[in-house]
């Protein structure tokens, strides 16, 4: 009988741990205990930790004497190596170098938003870690067609060995209805600050201030106190609460309440928090950033609004808030969307396949990307 293959999955701070990355890598060891039939054996390898520049060198540390060790005991056959930008991407990296002298192939998958203007920017010698990185990978997982141009564009070689595959969340069991108070609730969830967009959405906010019928929540950890302070200064603090970081469940529970999502971030990857949103039939308001528009359709499952703007973001809202049948249109296609292409169920086999193609014997040619693609069914996304 086959043995499971046994898969590091290289995350930032493991189990429950804050942002994007997390999230997917505990849906991901938790699909993958849950379905036994695609035997597949994933282990978080902690490489950030949550405590500083200090005990973060110790865990990264730690991380490398562990996948030595499993090495050397015959426990790995694969790192799954999640990518963002910044030192993240030099960890990551150097954490690519260590599988390679290992003999352990890996397989890195871009989640940052913001790699297409760190890659260009860093010196040389950084820039060639990154692109011998990707070139000696054994598969590159990406989010959309977005970011396969951009790897191309600095790495052609690479090309053969991308996979498109959306991030994908757990089925929710019900969608979101009016409260019964009458009240809107709109919800935004992630880092707070002006990447997300959390400036431009409090003063969209305060464009809605001649309403009574809407309160708004903005979840998540970063410039929570400034955020605060902006809403008092604008006149709408009485309107919008600042729960600070909220878990899994707690997200759960919000999203469950919650009518409109928005997100105007100024760059991304493929957000979660709108994965998260479609599940729960929400419609969302976002901006054509990153993988963004391969997923959110105007009109269809969201409304998309230009980066910055924040009166045609109050424009959106305005037109969510007092269309209750627009709403239930958008979710229900967010719903359906969410069922086809972002259901963590769906993700999961495809997620197993590209696994397996990549930890084929030691020294033999790895299956290309074409071929991956055709086996696991994912190529770029629909328009």
């Amino acid at each position: 009988m086959e043995r499971d293959l046994r898969v590091f999955l290289a995350t930032p701070f493991g189990a429950n741990g804050p942002g994007g990355i997390d999230r997917l890598t505990d849906l991901m060891a938790a699909g993958m205990e849950g379905h036994p039939e695609l035997g597949i054996k994933a282990v978080r390898l902690v490489t950030r930790g949550r405590h500083g520049l200090a005990r973060g060198a110790f865990v990264y540390s730690s991380a490398i004497v562990r996948l030595w060790r499993a090495a050397k005991d015959r426990r790995v056959d694969l790192v799954h190596i999640n990518l963002a930008s910044g030192g993240s991407a030099l960890r990551k990296a150097m954490l690519g170098r260590c599988a390679r002298w290992l003999g352990i192939p890996y397989v890195v998958h871009l989640h940052s938003g913001r790699f297409d203007r760190f890659w260009p920017a860093v010196g040389p010698r950084f820039a060639a870690a990154i692109d011998r990185f990707f070139a000696e990978s054994e598969a590159i997982v990406v989010l959309g067609q977005y970011w396969v141009d951009m790897i191309v564009s600095r790495v052609p070689s690479a090309r053969a060995k991308i996979v498109v595959l959306p991030n994908a969340t757990s089925p929710q069991p019900r969608d979101c209805k009016l409260a019964g108070d009458g009240q809107v609730r709109i919800t935004f969830l992630g880092k707070l600050g002006p990447n997300k967009g959390t400036p431009v959405l409090l003063q969209a906010l305060a464009g809605l201030r001649d309403r009574t019928d809407w309160v708004a929540t903005i979840g998540g950890n970063g410039a929570v106190e400034e955020s605060r302070a902006l809403a008092q200064k604008l006149g709408i603090a009485d309107r919008v609460l600042f729960p600070g970081w909220l878990d899994t469940q707690a997200v759960a529970k919000q999203l469950g309440q919650t009518d409109i999502f928005v997100l105007p971030s100024l760059s991304e990857g493929l957000p979660m928090a709108i994965l998260e949103a479609f599940a729960w039939g929400i419609p969302v308001v976002t901006t054509p950033v990153g993988c963004v528009p391969e997923v959110v359709r105007h009109n269809h499952n969201g409304i998309i609004v230009p980066s910055g703007d924040a009166s045609e973001l109050a424009q959106a809202l305005r037109r969510l808030i007092q269309d209750p049948v627009l709403r239930r249109s958008l979710g229900d296609a967010s719903r359906r969307d969410h069922a086809k292409r972002f259901d963590i169920n769906v993700y999961l086999p495809r997620l197993a396949a590209i696994w397996r193609h990549a930890a084929v014997t030691q020294g033999a040619k790895v299956m290309t990307g074409e071929n991956v693609r055709d086996f696991v069914g994912v190529r770029a996304l629909p328009e």
